[in-house]
C-alpha cells in the first residue's frame, strides 16, 4: 500500500497528519490524484499535471469521489473532489494522464548546489508554530537561507523523505504531489517567526514516468522560490529533485498570508 494512503482509513483522517484545521494539502493532493490514477486505470496513460484547489480545511470524516471527463487517443483529462461529512467540498482537483509521445527531448535543469543529506540533521519534532504533520517528516533544511530567519531572500530548500515508509515503498507521481508541498512557504523565510499561511491552490507538472522505482526512503530535494507577494498573497515555484539530480517535478503555488 502506498505510504500516502495508509493514513487514510474508510474516511477518517489521523489527526497527526494536519496542517492548522484540516489535513495537511499536499497529502490531499496525493490522494486525489491516486484517485483519479485509479479512476482513469492505465498504466499506459501517465500523471502529466495536477491542478489542486483549497477551498476549506479537509476535516475527517471525508469522501473522496473521481471522474474521468475525457478520454481521447493520448490524454484523459479527470477530476476528483473531497467532501466533509456535510457535504461541502473542501479541496478539488484536476488531471491529465498522458501516453508518450514521439518527439524533441532535452532536460537542461540542474539542481541547486547544497550540502548533502547525509551531512545535515532532522528537524526536531514538535517544535511550537510547526504544523502537526510536519513530525512526520525527516526534513533536512540546506543552503544560505532558513524558514522563518527574517532573510531578504525568499527562497528555502531541505532534503525530505517520510520518518516512516515500507520496504517496497517507492516514489510515484502521487508521493512526488505529496513532497513539494511539504515545506514552508518560501516567503516564510523573510518573516522572523511562524506566521499563519495557507495554500489557495497549486498545479504540478511531472517531468518523470517514476519507472526506475526509487524507494520511498531515499532522500529527495525540494526547493522553494517566490518572486512576487502583494495584497496578502504570494506566489511561489516549488521543485523536486532526485538523489541524483534530476528534475522530477515542478510546482507553482498560491499563498495566503493569514
Amino acid at each position: 500500500m502506498s505510504p500516502y494512503r495508509r493514513v487514510l482509513t474508510t474516511t477518517s483522517i489521523d489527526a497527526s497528519w494536519n496542517q492548522g484545521r484540516g489535513a495537511f494539502g499536499g497529502l490531499m493532493a496525493a490522494l486525489l490524484l491516486e484517485a483519479m490514477r485509479e479512476r482513469v486505470a492505465d498504466e499506459l496513460r501517465i500523471a502529466r499535471s495536477l491542478t489542486v484547489h483549497f477551498a476549506a480545511p479537509a476535516i475527517s470524516p471525508i469522501t473522496i469521489n473521481a471522474d474521468v471527463v475525457r478520454s481521447g487517443n493520448r490524454v484523459t483529462h479527470a477530476t476528483a473532489k473531497v467532501e466533509g461529512d456535510d457535504g461541502v467540498v473542501a479541496t478539488f482537483a484536476t488531471a491529465s494522464f498522458c501516453k508518450p509521445r514521439e518527439g524533441t527531448h532535452y532536460a537542461n535543469a540542474a539542481m541547486p548546489d547544497v550540502e548533502r543529506a547525509e551531512n545535515l540533521h532532522d528537524f526536531p519534532r514538535g517544535v511550537a508554530g510547526v504544523p502537526t504533520f510536519f513530525d512526520h517528516l525527516d526534513a533536512r533544511f540546506c543552503g544560505d537561507v532558513m524558514p522563518f530567519s527574517g532573510s531578504d531572500k525568499p527562497r528555502v530548500a531541505a532534503w525530505v523523505r517520510l520518518h516512516e515508509s515500507d520496504a517496497d515503498d517507492v516514489i510515484d507521481a502521487p508521493l512526488a504531489a505529496f513532497l513539494l508541498d511539504t515545506l514552508p512557504p518560501a516567503v516564510g523565510s523573510t518573516f522572523v517567526g511562524p506566521r499563519p499561511l495557507a495554500s489557495v491552490d497549486l498545479t504540478v507538472h511531472f517531468f518523470d514516468r517514476f519507472e526506475e522505482r526509487v524507494p520511498a526512503s531515499e532522500f529527495h530535494l525540494v526547493s522553494v522560490a517566490s518572486r512576487w507577494a502583494d495584497d496578502g498573497y504570494a506566489e511561489e515555484l516549488r521543485e523536486l529533485w532526485s538523489p541524483s539530480g534530476k528534475l522530477l517535478a515542478q510546482c507553482r503555488e498560491l499563498i495566503a498570508l493569514l
